[in-house]
């Protein structure tokens, strides 16, 4: 699949995938969290949910510096999670109450009970490309 948009909302699609989301405090300092059930709005918005006591410095971050990076991977579908997508994001806003809310918090007691989420957070595409580590083989740590 060539076009990286159609391969986002693919991934996105599959409730297997993992959405990692980086953000940048103040001082440069890196942050990342799990974006729950991240989806595609429509081609030019994605939405995902922030876990209660998980995501509270990501979310301050996103106040602060509203850009960020979502790496989308699918570790079941690809085990080795070599495969998935980069999506540069503008951080619009975030809801705390609503359907797509409850939704959210609905799927993630179904398999997680006791968690659930707080906001859903809504950002702009603005870039999107192919995510693949470097091909030059693996990294061994000594």
């Amino acid at each position: 699949m060539d076009d990286p948009r159609a391969r986002a909302r693919d991934y996105l699609d599959r409730r297997t995938s993992i959405g990692m989301l980086a953000t940048v405090d103040p001082q440069g300092v890196p942050e990342t969290c799990i974006l729950i059930a991240p989806n595609m709005v429509d081609d030019d918005h994605v939405a995902g949910g922030e876990e209660k006591d998980v995501a509270g410095n990501t979310f301050r971050n996103l106040r602060q510096r509203p850009r960020a990076t979502l790496v989308v991977l699918d570790p079941v579908m690809d085990p080795r999670a070599r495969d998935g997508v980069r999506m540069h994001l503008e951080f619009l806003g975030a809801e705390e109450d609503g359907d797509a809310l409850g939704e959210l918090s609905r799927w993630l007691e179904s398999f997680a009970p006791g968690r659930q989420v707080v906001r859903r957070l809504l950002f702009k595409v603005l870039k999107v490309e192919n995510y693949r580590p470097r091909e030059s083989g693996p990294v061994l740590l000594q």
